[in-house]
């Protein structure tokens, strides 16, 4: 590799970078309109024309804060906690193709040596493991910040949240098993080239998986009816109580790229990707951009039905959310994996 497609590779990654921060910006504006329409009220509307600058207003409301340091916190692991937050949701979306190789200039050709652009940081043989593997990470961040902050509110919303993950990780990996068994690779390009006649979830494995995909995702990115971390009523808001300013825009930016991440994987995993439906411009110029433009719109809806449910449904008991994961998901999966085996045997 050389200096040249080095220069390129780091380019491209702050443009996604910049893309996925300013996704996350306008996701919050977007969750705020529709907490507004779904409650008959305005949201945002000061700050720019309908409300638009209010994302920039809330960035730098959170970097001119003062920043307070509680007197009983470790510090060194109570400043590292958001920092391993935000690092994991930035590395899960380093393998995420949002569509397929998309020819170059012949003036960027000779620039980089690179005839094609992939779109996406990076495309590794085992894509699906590597951001599982990530996302798991990013249970410590949040352990980490209840236990540094000595706060008995924060720990036990670290506690609750820890366990919820790692409960809702067996389904999640468990139903995306039962993917892999179909399709064959772990190879996120490959799961959604694989769909370019049927999508997953429209194969009777699929069907299943992606019904304990969606389950497994919202209570793998703490969101309501499962944001029983943040239970307001019993533990002011869980495991970052004791953070503020731009320490807690970390852990709140972590959360909506986690969403974002989530929504682009249950799109490639169960509806085709950035696959155009029916094979319809196969072969034509213009196919990659039109993959983007189809793989953009499924997932908005996804980070729409993220909102749609945080207003619309009530919180379960923590009993009753570790009782539908271990009682309920787990054998439905494991159910699942030998039905994807039969499915492929006959």
């Amino acid at each position: 590799m050389n200096w040249n497609e080095i220069l390129f590779w780091l380019l491209k990654s702050g443009l996604f970078f910049f893309i996925l921060i300013t996704a996350c910006a306008y996701y919050t504006l977007a969750e705020r309109k529709v907490a507004g329409f779904i409650q008959d009220r305005k949201g945002p509307n000061r700050a720019g024309f309908w409300g638009l600058l209010q994302p920039l207003a809330d960035g730098i409301k959170f970097l001119t804060k003062e920043e307070v340091f509680p007197t009983q916190v470790n510090k060194v692991m109570y400043l590292i906690a958001p920092a391993i937050s935000m690092t994991c949701a930035i590395m899960a979306w380093s393998v995420v193709p949002l569509g397929g190789q998309l020819p170059l200039p012949s003036w960027l050709q000779e620039a980089t040596g690179l005839s094609v652009l992939d779109l996406q940081i990076a495309n590794p043989d085992t894509g699906i493991l590597f951001l599982f593997a990530i996302s798991s990470l990013a249970v410590y961040g949040i352990i980490i910040a209840g236990w540094a902050s000595n706060n008995k509110y924060s720990l036990l919303g670290a506690i609750r949240s820890t366990a919820q993950m790692i409960s809702y990780e067996l389904p999640l990996g468990m139903s995306v098993a039962s993917i892999v068994i179909i399709t064959g690779s772990l190879k996120l390009t490959d799961i959604s080239a694989s769909q370019a006649g049927l999508w997953n979830v429209f194969k009777l494995p699929g069907i299943i998986a992606f019904c304990l995909f969606v389950v497994a995702m919202f209570a793998e990115t703490n969101r309501l009816p499962f944001d029983l971390a943040e239970a307001e009523s019993e533990l002011v808001v869980g495991f970052h109580t004791e953070y503020g300013a731009f320490k807690f825009a970390l852990f709140f930016v972590a959360e909506y790229m986690n969403m974002i991440t989530m929504s682009c994987v249950v799109t490639l995993l169960f509806f085709g990707g950035y696959q155009v439906p029916f094979g319809i411009l196969e072969g034509n110029s213009l196919q990659p951009l039109i993959g983007l433009a189809f793989f953009l719109g499924k997932v908005l809806f996804f980070t729409f039905l993220f909102l749609w449910v945080r207003w619309t449904l009530p919180r379960f008991r923590y009993d009753q959310l570790m009782s539908l994961g271990w009682k309920k998901l787990i054998p439905w999966a494991i159910l699942n994996i030998l039905i994807a085996s039969i499915y492929i045997q006959f």
